[in-house]
């Protein structure tokens, strides 16, 4: 399979293609930010409102507690007690503005997209026909991590992150409209005859009962206890496809219900410069 995807020196080849410059360049500037970073409404991705910063807090205040509320209790307690949910005044107490850099913070906005883009599980495939795959989702992190510090020679990357860009602009997509940052990106992957497949997020389930059974102990083996064995596996079995099963249907009501909301900023980015939509897209 490897004739059929760059290599990593090819890899880097090609992200030298896109970006022959750098990511933070003035050409890059002037198609995401032509009045200047410091008055794009991207400079709100790393200098969010004090009411952004609040709204964040709470919404991560409630996944925490709905979680919490399905475990009936914390630890150490008998009972559930909530915690008091963060208020505007104590965000606004502990908010501070911080100094622009515009280089590492452009910089690193679009090495977040990058990865929403080429990792994720979509697919960006070259004008040969070949994957432009960096790898796992961390793999992928750490690719452009690597990347920056080997090209680019950035500063704030020297000491090297291979987690830095890890789900890309997911703690940050709801600060500002990132298509236009898409759209940068997929109008240098047309110049080069790229193309890029969408996949819609799924939830599959993991099973590792084969690595435990693997690392047991020959010695320790009985025909009892193989029996045994032999029917809790079938048991292990049925739950994990019933679980499948149920993993299945919220895959599909998901796809479906997708439908409903609005697009997503990379399908966006990817019809205005394309024309069309991706493959992989609409999901069902």
């Amino acid at each position: 399979m490897d004739n059929l995807q760059l290599t990593d020196i090819e890899l880097n080849t090609f992200f030298d293609q896109l970006f022959p410059n750098g990511f933070a360049c003035e050409d890059v500037l002037n198609e995401i930010a032509p009045e200047g970073w410091q008055h794009s409404p991207l400079l709100s991705c790393f200098h969010p409102s004090v009411e952004q910063v609040f709204k964040e807090n709470v919404q991560i205040y409630r996944n925490i507690e709905e979680f919490n509320k399905g475990m009936k209790k914390r630890p150490n307690q008998d009972t559930y007690v909530p915690l008091p949910e963060p208020t505007l005044e104590e965000i606004r107490a502990e908010w501070k503005e911080k100094p622009v850099n515009t280089t590492d913070e452009v910089t690193e906005l679009i090495g977040y997209c990058l990865w929403d883009i080429f990792s994720d599980n979509h697919d960006v495939v070259t004008a040969d026909g070949r994957l432009a795959d960096l790898g796992s989702w961390r793999r992928s992190s750490e690719f452009i991590d690597d990347y920056l510090n080997s090209k680019l020679k950035i500063s704030s990357y020297t000491r090297g992150n291979y987690m830095h860009f890890y789900m890309g602009t997911i703690w940050i997509q709801g600060r500002a409209d990132l298509s236009v940052i898409y759209i940068m990106i997929f109008r240098r992957l047309k110049l080069l005859g790229a193309d890029w497949a969408y996949s819609f997020p799924e939830i599959h389930l993991v099973d590792l009962s084969s690595l435990r059974a693997e690392l047991k102990e020959p010695s320790l083996y009985s025909p009892s206890e193989g029996w045994r064995a032999s029917q809790e596996e079938e048991q292990h079995q049925a739950e994990v496809e019933k679980m499948q099963a149920e993993l299945n249907e919220i895959n599909i009501r998901s796809r479906k219900e997708a439908l409903d909301l609005p697009l997503p900023s990379t399908v966006r980015g990817y019809q205005y410069v394309y024309g069309h939509s991706p493959r992989g897209w609409p999901p069902v």
